[in-house]
């Protein structure tokens, strides 16, 4: 920026001023593909509520055209925007004004890359890190869903043992002074666990056993069993519902890791079209500061030509220069916020193709809604009714109730007394050789059963009956929870409609202070022109414009914001962008 001007003596010629006026002869008329006026885009520019409902709360286009009408609302690459009435068309916003524009941060550091909101959408969906992060959380819950499902995966197992014993005898029914043996024990088998919650197993087992006890026959001999074991709780840990409740509390938990990446992948992308609207402004802002620099520069060459022709005195010449000044000033603030808005995208979509380190800007060519449709009463109905349907942090709530409700059951069945059910069934064989015994295991000649039943009482049991409170506890605040829950979402979904009907009307007012602005300057522009008015009111005019241009256009963004706001607060931002999760199905 250069140095501002001053008022000095009469030869002097600040190059502020001759280089704006230069810039401003050189420049012609904008490419209108950077910006339009409201007015000029508000027969084409889309209305998301103008197709039909998308979702139950308000009545929204389809996702499948919303983006295909915004890119039809822009403007033909030869097109050419209308001059303002404010003055000489404006120069192109991104060229700084001043010497040193081509040195500073804020100045045009290489051609602007030119975006849509779909493709930022788009590539956050593909690239942002926090939506990367969150991606993490269904897939490590549904692991843990096939850990607990798991448990009633049979396992095979396998035993090996040798053994050698010498001892004195002691007895003389050893059959030996001196009691030598040498064992060696093999089994293998399958057990599982049973959706009843009881177990069963079947084992094989081999013995072959070498003494020297006479009273041991066959020596060596080896000994079979193959059997068959069953324990069945009949009152603790009986019925799938115990034994399946680790299963079902880990769907539980899937459900609400799911939950919560969804609601967090629409915060990401609430986030994405706030910071795309607002580059919009931000441009716009650029737009309408840069016309009224261009404007006021003007004003204090005409200004300087009069007073140099003795028509004019030396305070108008002050005004119109300190005008510029000021308007350099804001035009600074104004591109600083453009290039930090910039950055903000540019770390929300995390393109590979727009990196941050880049220094080129994003550059948002979408144009915000015009004509904003009423919101009533009904549309607050219909949107608390969705956001009953949809809103995931809900979905959440209700799975976490749901497993309060299965813990405290679980809590309940558990204070009973252990009582099992246990038999056994078995086959034998005995021979000298491996072989031998196997056949007569294969006989059934030799056989062993049995069954009886096992009991355990806790003393006191305090720990199963305060394990069943605290589930009592647990499931009491849980409803409260959802409840507030409950409460809070209709509450969010209010304000959201709220700031949408006061978004709606303050397009309207805006845009009237708009144009009784763009009134107003023509009327003072004559008023100079003809000797009938001051230069200061011409100064303030130009300003009084440019301020309302800026007022218009954030209320504009301020519309297109609530909008997706309260698609958020109903929970039908994915379905309004036209995104279905992978695991919600066609």
């Amino acid at each position: 920026m250069g140095t501002p001007v001053r008022p000095g003596p009469r030869r002097t010629r600040p190059p502020i001023l001759a280089l704006c006026v230069a810039a401003l002869l050189a420049a012609g008329c904008p490419d209108s593909a950077h910006f339009r006026s409201p007015d000029a885009a508000g027969g084409q520019a889309l209305s998301r509520y103008q197709e039909g409902p998308a979702s139950a709360g308000a009545p929204a286009a389809p996702s499948a055209t919303r983006f295909e009408r915004l890119a039809e609302a822009q403007p033909e690459p030869g097109e050419k925007a209308a001059e303002s009435e404010a003055g000489p068309a404006a120069a192109p916003a991104g060229e700084e004004a001043g010497p040193r524009a081509e040195q500073s941060l804020l100045g045009p550091q290489a051609a602007p890359a030119r975006v849509t909101l779909e493709e930022c959408l788009k590539q956050a969906l593909a690239h942002n890190l926090q939506i990367q992060i969150a991606r993490y959380g269904p897939a490590i819950s549904q692991a843990a869903v096939l850990e607990a499902e798991a448990l009633f995966d049979p396992s095979w197992f396998m035993n090996n043992a040798v053994s050698r014993i010498r001892q004195d005898a002691g007895s003389e029914l050893l059959g030996a002074t001196v009691y030598k043996a040498r064992q060696w024990q093999f089994s293998t088998g399958i057990d599982s666990l049973l959706p009843t919650g009881g177990t069963v197993g079947v084992t094989q087992q081999w013995t072959r056993l070498d003494s020297n006890s006479f009273f041991i026959t066959p020596d060596p001999q080896y000994s079979t069993e193959a059997s068959v074991s069953l324990t069945q709780p009949l009152l603790q840990g009986a019925g799938s519902m115990v034994a399946r409740s680790p299963i079902v509390l880990a769907r539980l938990d899937h459900t609400i890791s799911l939950a919560d990446f969804k609601a967090r992948l629409m915060d990401v992308l609430l986030e994405v079209e706030q910071t795309y609207w607002q580059l919009v402004l931000a441009q716009r802002r650029v737009q309408a500061l840069d016309e009224a620099l261009n404007a006021a520069a003007e004003n204090g060459r005409v200004a300087r030509m009069r007073f140099e022709g003795g028509k004019a005195t030396r305070l108008i010449v002050s005004l119109a220069e300190s005008a510029v000044t000021q308007r350099q000033a804001d035009l600074i603030a104004a591109r600083l916020d453009l290039a930090q808005t910039s950055d903000r995208l540019k770390r929300l979509i995390n393109s590979p193709d727009l990196p941050l380190k880049e220094p080129a800007l994003l550059e948002a060519t979408e144009l915000p809604l015009t004509d904003p449709i009423p919101v009533n009463r009904e549309v607050l109905q219909q949107a608390m009714l969705a956001a009953i349907e949809n809103r995931p942090e809900l979905d959440q709530a209700k799975a976490r109730l749901d497993q309060t409700d299965l813990q405290e059951r679980v809590a309940r069945h558990e204070r009973l007394p252990r009582l099992d059910f246990v038999a056994m069934a078995g086959l034998k064989g005995l021979d000298g050789g491996l072989g031998g015994a196997m056949d007569e295991q294969s006989s059934t000649d030799f056989y062993e059963w049995s069954f009886g039943a096992e009991i355990q009482v806790p003393i006191g049991n305090r720990a199963r009956r305060a394990a069943y409170t605290r589930a009592q506890l647990e499931k009491d605040q849980a409803v409260k929870e959802r409840e507030d829950l409950r409460q809070q979402v209709l509450l969010e979904v209010s304000e959201a409609v709220r700031n949408l009907a006061a978004a709606e009307e303050s397009v309207l007012a805006t845009r009237a202070a708009r144009q009784a602005a763009e009134q107003t300057l023509a009327d003072q522009q004559a008023n100079v022109t003809a000797g009938a008015a001051l230069v200061k009111d011409l100064l303030d005019a130009q300003r009084d414009l440019a301020d309302a241009k800026v007022r218009e256009i954030q209320s504009m963004v301020d519309y297109m914001t609530a909008l997706a706001a309260l698609e958020r607060a109903k929970g039908t931002l994915l379905q309004y962008n036209g995104i279905r999760l992978a695991e919600e199905g066609p």
